[in-house]
Parts: C-alpha cells; structure tokens; sequence
C-alpha cells in the first residue's frame, strides 16, 4: 500500500510540475501609466498624455508601414525621457504595444532596469530576437562571440528591454502578447 501511494505521488508531480513551469513562463499583458494593453483605447492615450506629436502608421523591422496599426508618439511623456510610442489596432484603436526609446543625450543604463524591474527575466541574443517560436529555439546556434543588442524578457510583466554593447537600454517594449 505504502508502495502504491509513493508511486502515485511521483506520477502526480511529475505530471504536475510541467503545467507549474509553463504558467510560470506564460506571457502577462501588461500596463504601463494606467493603460492595459489589449484593453485600453485611443481615447485612454490621449486621455493620459493628450495630444501627440505625431500620428501616422508604424513601421516594420523592414521599415515598410504597417497598415491595420496606426501609433502615436510622445517626447517626454508621463516623465519618461526619451520618446514614446503607442502602436494600436487600425480600425478598433486597441493598444498592442507601448515603446519606450530613452534619449541619446540621458542614456539610461541596464543597471537602473535592473534594479526597477529585477531579475527575473530571460535573456536573448539578438539573433534569436525577443519573441522566438519553440522552432526557432530548437534551431538556434548560439554565436562565439555575444551580439547586440541582448533582449532581457520579463515575460511575468509582459516586456523586453533591448540593450547595447555599452550597456545601455535601447528601448523598453510593453506588449500585449510575444507571439
């Protein structure tokens, strides 16, 4: 009988723990200055930092416009410094992500991101990028030599920071999912 409940125990945790390890590593939209992404709208942005300063549609790594997304950008907004974008869904005006780009003449340092958000994070060459599939990752040859920028992934608080050779954040991106 003692037998019997040890073995069932052991079958229980250890079909148990991987579900515990994959809720831990799920991705949590997050918020940022009140603004839910997946949630909050246009009208909440402009609420929170008014009028931007430029509209337009944003542009993709190939710096080809994306057309089903509109963004609004910010200097200085909420008291960050540095410039802010907010990219939305065309047609409903819900927000996917929030981009935060620090200023060249403040650079902002992994260290103060470090100690704002803490360590629990992933991090990512960047050729692997901050969002890889589970292909990708079984594919991946990590380089002999470290390449820039690392990703740092805080999947728990739904962001990435993209750092520098120097050490410096490039940008802080909040989305609503890492597809």
């Amino acid at each position: 009988m003692l037998v019997r409940n040890l073995k069932i125990s052991l079958l229980l945790f250890l079909f148990c723990s991987p579900i515990v390890v994959a809720q831990n590593r799920k991705w949590h939209p997050s918020s940022y200055k009140g603004l839910k992404l997946g949630k909050s709208t246009k009208a909440d942005v402009k609420r929170t930092f008014g009028k931007p300063a430029w509209v337009g549609h944003p542009e993709d790594e190939y710096d080809n416009p994306v057309e089903n997304m509109i963004a609004y950008e910010y200097e200085k907004a909420g008291g960050f410094e540095g410039r802010t974008a907010i990219w939305m869904k065309r047609h409903s005006g819900v927000i996917t992500e929030i981009i935060l780009y620090p200023s060249d003449t403040k650079p902002l340092s992994w260290q103060k991101i470090l100690n704002e958000f803490g360590s629990d994070y992933i991090e990512r060459e960047s050729s692997l990028g901050p969002c890889p599939t589970t292909k990708d990752l079984h594919r991946f040859k990590p380089s002999q030599r470290r390449e820039y920028p690392i990703f740092f992934v805080y999947k728990q608080k739904g962001l990435y920071v993209s750092v520098n050779e120097s050490n410096n954040v490039q940008e802080i991106v909040y989305m609503e999912r890492c597809p």
